[in-house]
Formats: structure tokens, sequence, C-alpha cells
């Protein structure tokens, strides 16, 4: 399945003269067709890309990487102004 982010919450698009439209700025399909589509809007991107395998059932599913945590902040070392 492929998923989209749009940074429009409700765009709207057609293919083969149907309407399919994002909802809360996100769209999945497994359609062909429609994908084709999206990955030429210029408002969509993709975020997530199944790995093709030939034998689904001998591979686990996998699920769309996390993003890493970021390293905790450091304290700023600035000098703050005086309160007389």
């Amino acid at each position: 399945m492929a998923v989209f982010q749009s940074k429009y919450r409700e765009l709207s698009f057609y293919v083969n003269g149907e309407r399919h439209s994002f909802s809360s700025g996100s769209f999945s399909t497994d359609d062909a067709e429609v994908i084709a589509v999206l990955e030429a809007l210029v408002d969509a991107k993709r975020v997530y890309e199944p790995e093709k395998s030939e034998d689904p059932e001998t591979q686990p599913e996998e699920k769309p990487e996390e993003p890493e945590s970021k390293p905790e902040d450091k304290p700023s070392t600035r000098r703050k102004a005086s309160a007389k």
C-alpha cells in the first residue's frame, strides 16, 4: 500500500473521471493508476512505499520506519539580561 501526504487537508484529484480526496492531508491506495497520478502531483508526496518481495508469505510485514529520536537539547549558554 502506498501512502501519500499533502500540505492541503482536503486535496482532491481525478483518475479516469473518478474523484479521489485526501483526508486530513493523507491518502493511501493500492491502485496503480491512482499511484501514478499522485506521483505526478506537485502537492502530494509519497511517504511510505512497501518493499516488494517475491513471496509475501515467507517474509514478515515491515512497518514504516519511525523517525529517530532527537538527541537531548543542551541548555543554552547565552547570557540573560539582568532584571535590575
